[in-house]
């Protein structure tokens, strides 16, 4: 599954603090809500397991504790954007936009894209270089260039990001599972394959890296495969994959004229 591409969390109170985090200067988060906080540090963990409805949610209880958090508007108007629910980016972007907060320099960036991208302006990667430039020990800021590479159907930009993202940051596993599928974007398979497996590797107790391989398979019409993938997917927790299963199954019983043997769910 494509894991949204979200922000850095760091650890404040009631004023902007920060700490060191992957031995490099981060991304700092600003809120006046210590609960809010706690609670986008759990939204991002969840979206960085692709637990989606849990991290809309835990996102959505951080903004009732604090309405002028930045970045948790800031993810929620993405996330909508990139998932075509105009009028939900707009509520987000709206807040986001008008935070009255004092943002630290990174959120002062965030907050441009987003009046540019409201401004009908989708090229927004010299904001994402100038992130990488400032915050360049933080993976939140690769994250951020890989999301307005992705905005222009930038593929080869986004490979590029994610490798040196890679090397700054090597047992990411989210790295990989984007790796993965800008590889399959671009019809470079065995690249593809290589990083999804490298994903399985570093996380494999996470649903996630299953459901990424059966999309795979997918792909590459090997139905049978992408079926026993999505069932492990589900097997470790019964939110994922349960539809792509039952597509896998019947279409390599379509394509194979055969059926497949039934691994129950």
């Amino acid at each position: 599954m494509k894991r949204l591409v979200v922000l850095t969390v760091v650890l404040a109170s009631a004023i902007l603090i920060s700490f060191k985090a992957f031995d490099s200067k981060t991304i700092p988060v600003t809120t006046s809500s210590p609960k809010a906080l706690s609670l986008y540090n759990e939204a991002k963990k969840y979206f960085d397991d692709v637990k989606l409805d849990k991290a809309l949610a835990t996102f959505g209880k951080a903004l009732d504790a604090d309405p002028d958090f930045f970045m948790a508007n800031y993810q929620l108007a993405f996330y909508y954007l990139m998932n075509k629910s105009y009028n939900d980016f707009v509520k987000y972007s709206n807040a986001a936009v008008n935070c009255k907060a004092k943002l630290s320099d990174g959120e002062e960036m965030m907050r441009e894209a987003l009046s540019r991208i409201k401004q009908g302006k989708t090229d927004i990667t010299d904001i994402g270089k100038r992130l990488v430039e400032m915050y360049p020990g933080d993976p939140n800021s690769y994250d951020n260039m890989v999301y307005f590479q992705s905005l222009v159907n930038d593929s080869t930009g986004v490979v590029e990001t994610l490798k040196k993202a890679i090397t700054v940051v090597p047992d990411h596993g989210p790295f990989y599972n984007q790796l993965g599928y800008a590889y399959i974007t671009m019809k470079q398979n065995d690249k593809a394959e290589a990083a999804f497996d490298k994903y399985i590797e570093l996380e494999p107790k996470n649903p996630n890296v299953y459901d990424s391989k059966g999309d795979y398979y997918m792909y590459i019409k090997k139905y049978d495969k992408a079926y026993e993938s999505y069932i492990q997917a589900n097997s470790m927790d019964p939110s994922f994959s349960k539809d792509k299963a039952e597509l896998a199954k019947q279409l390599y019983e379509k394509t194979e004229g055969k059926k497949i043997d039934i691994i129950s769910m």
